[in-house]
């Protein structure tokens, strides 16, 4: 059985196609709760002792990384890795393929709560369009006919694959998470307006606006096909959310207009000259009082170097180029460089909702174990 909940906008699945998908979640647990546990005991048995002799010190994660790209169980591994990435966007895919009109008429006729703002003249900047992130064909900006929803549909599917179902029924249980961290940690925080920077189909978005239901959230994203989803699917869900096609680098909106901003996975996605800009926009768009928030996995100084070198099978083969330059920026200069004050700046950990109540497998959740981490700004 599915591990996720359905909803009217949720693309369907055949017995065929639901057995294929069991299979490629099935192996993706196989990989993560049983193989790799065992290569970390490998690496300290027999990896550790040579490479720190032949290095003279204690290895740091590359040092690591590189020394088990020649490990014949760790090269399988890679190898299974990948072929079961492909193997999920091609189960989506089809699907979505399958049913990609039909999903187009119901998001048109559906009840209409909350708006989509689509901006033709907004460019795909080249770093999402360089490669296949994640190794999925064409990206999630890419179109084929007009009204086009299939790589936001797809996506649906297939996050709740690739987290292995730790992410809760509708995959939103970090913006769960951090929302209810906010709400205990800034308890007079009352935000009015929200935006959700790289929202893609509204999963951390959502949860926002269920959080503080009187402020308007905004989202926004460079990719058409997923905002187009991402609007009828929070109409399914009866959410009014607010999804603009608009680039981070440059928000088309008035300075000092948001309460928070916030974002999930998206600074590892995003170039280094991308990244300046993006802080800077939050910076000026917040009011005095503010606060910027984003979700990432924890940078690498938050990890022991073995759990840092396990990043490695995603930035080399998963198509991620700019998750390692990321994970070790001192992002608080960042920060302070945009503007924030170095007192109103912070990085934490929260516990996963989802996990908690679920007794999921830690290695389910990869390298946080069950946490979700952040780093952020008060204005």
């Amino acid at each position: 059985m599915p591990s996720f909940a359905t909803h009217g906008m949720l693309p369907t699945a055949t017995a065929e196609e639901q057995s294929r998908e069991d299979f490629v979640r099935q192996m993706s647990l196989l990989l993560e709760v049983r193989l790799r546990p065992g290569l970390r005991q490998l690496y300290r048995r027999e990896v550790a002792p040579v490479l720190k002799d032949t290095l003279g010190r204690s290895p740091n994660h590359k040092d690591i990384a590189a020394a088990m790209r020649r490990v014949p169980a760790n090269q399988a591994w890679y190898a299974l890795r990948t072929y079961n990435q492909e193997r999920m966007h091609d189960v989506a895919a089809g699907m979505v393929g399958r049913q990609r009109a039909a999903l187009m008429a119901r998001a048109k006729t559906q009840r209409t709560i909350g708006s989509l703002t689509l901006d033709p003249d907004v460019e795909v900047p080249r770093y999402l369009t360089a490669h296949d992130i994640h190794l999925c064909p064409g990206g999630y900006h890419t179109e084929t006919v007009s009204d086009d929803l299939s790589a936001g549909a797809a996506y649906d599917r297939v996050i709740s694959v690739h987290s292995m179902g730790t992410q809760g029924p509708y995959n939103d249980d970090a913006g769960q998470s951090v929302a209810a961290w906010l709400k205990a940690k800034h308890a007079d925080l009352h935000p009015q307006r929200i935006l959700d920077l790289g929202c893609t189909v509204g999963h951390f978005t959502l949860p926002f606006k269920a959080a503080f239901e009187t402020a308007e959230v905004i989202g926004i994203d460079v990719a058409a096909p997923c905002l187009r989803y991402a609007h009828a699917r929070a109409n399914a869900l009866g959410v009014a959310v607010d999804f603009r096609q608009a680039n981070a680098e440059a928000v088309p909106f008035e300075d000092e207009s948001f309460d928070l901003i916030v974002s999930r996975q998206f600074l590892h996605e995003t170039s280094l000259p991308a990244l300046k800009r993006v802080f800077a926009e939050c910076h000026r768009l917040l009011k005095p009082g503010g606060i910027m928030l984003h979700q990432d996995a924890p940078q690498f100084d938050e990890l022991d170097a073995y759990t840092a070198s396990l990043r490695d099978w995603d930035i080399h083969f998963n198509n991620e180029p700019f998750m390692a330059a990321c994970y070790e920026l001192p992002l608080e200069d960042f920060y302070a460089a945009a503007g924030f004050a170095s007192a109103n700046i912070f990085r934490a950990f929260t516990r996963s909702l989802f996990f908690a109540a679920n007794k999921v497998d830690k290695h389910a959740t990869r390298s946080a174990g069950g946490r979700y981490f952040f780093t952020g700004a008060k204005k």
